[in-house]
């Protein structure tokens, strides 16, 4: 992962455990114990992806990692994100001074009674606008979380997150996983001119400077992106599946993993990035509100000379 998408994921990552709780769902699950393997997979406007990997939540911290492979993980939780590659250990911290985003833009619209790994759960659909968006399926004897069901404004699942195993109860290893210090990212007073104070129900929450930019973190009260303006060229993570997208407004390049989108083009204002957990119908809502890309000319020919 290159440097400014580390910087992407730290920022975007640790907020989202202070999003407003959904009638008290998030909150809740938030502080369940538990551990398991969890599937992310994705059914994307450039093809399926999916990811799998071990999952433990413990002590307000929540720990990933790749299988077998725990040398290589990362641990989020109050602020901070700490990642274990090897000997290495790195810890990004956030004092974020507005990130009570309401959810008032969702609506729990049914609870039913339902069973999952063998036990007793809750499914509560979520509507957005009138439209079901989420389904959360939530452990009755911890309150977890297990399985997320995100869809299109169509009804289409876009991305269905679940726990293909759940072991409930305190988790005793997180311990080598807690961050060392790290000074927070304090949020700058104003987020760039050019950018919305709020997107088709995002509301811009705070603006963190970056070494050559800045970030500004939205929300809706559940889904969450990052809008970068920088003066350095937007790079993809070196495996990514970059794809060109021609739209009304213009030239994107665009990048699926399971769960998250990047979208990066250069506009009059510089080069420019969204990263966030949206479905695709919202990320088109949220870039007609973005400065526009260049169309032809001097930035146009940069463009395409560091991208093809």
């Amino acid at each position: 992962m290159n440097h400014l998408a580390a910087l992407l994921a730290s920022f975007l990552i640790v907020p989202t455990s202070a999003v407003a709780d959904l009638g008290g769902y998030l909150e809740r699950s938030a502080t369940a114990e538990f551990s398991g393997e969890q599937l992310i997979a994705c059914d994307t406007p450039d093809g399926s992806r999916d990811s799998l990997f071990e999952i433990a939540q413990s002590g307000g911290w929540v720990v990933v990692w790749n299988g077998a492979d725990v040398d290589e993980r990362i641990a989020v939780g109050s602020g901070v994100m700490t990642t274990v590659s090897g000997d290495q250990v790195v810890a990004s911290a956030v004092e974020a001074s507005d990130l009570g985003s309401d959810s008032a833009a969702y609506v729990v619209a049914e609870e039913v009674p339902t069973t999952y790994l063998g036990r007793d759960a809750l499914e509560v659909t979520i509507e957005r606008d009138g439209v079901e968006r989420i389904n959360l399926t939530i452990d009755i004897g911890t309150d977890a979380v297990v399985r997320t069901e995100v869809f299109d404004d169509d009804g289409n699942t876009y991305c269905d997150r679940r726990l293909l195993s759940f072991t409930p109860g305190e988790v005793t290893d997180l311990d080598s996983v807690e961050p060392i210090d790290a000074e927070p990212a304090t949020p700058i007073d104003s987020a760039p001119a050019e950018l919305p104070e709020t997107t088709h129900g995002f509301r811009l929450l705070d603006t963190y400077q970056l070494d050559e930019g800045t970030l500004s973190y939205y929300s809706d009260g559940f889904f969450s992106f990052g809008a970068v303006v920088t003066g350095r060229p937007v790079g993809f993570e070196e495996a990514a599946e970059v794809v060109v997208v021609e739209t009304e407004t213009g030239r994107y390049r665009r990048s699926y993993v399971a769960g998250r989108v990047t979208v990066a083009w250069a506009s009059a204002s510089g080069n420019m990035a969204l990263v966030g957990d949206l479905p695709p119908d919202l990320v088109e809502d949220v870039l007609s509100d973005m400065p526009a890309p260049v169309g032809t000319g001097f930035f146009e020919r940069i463009w395409s000379r560091l991208f093809g």
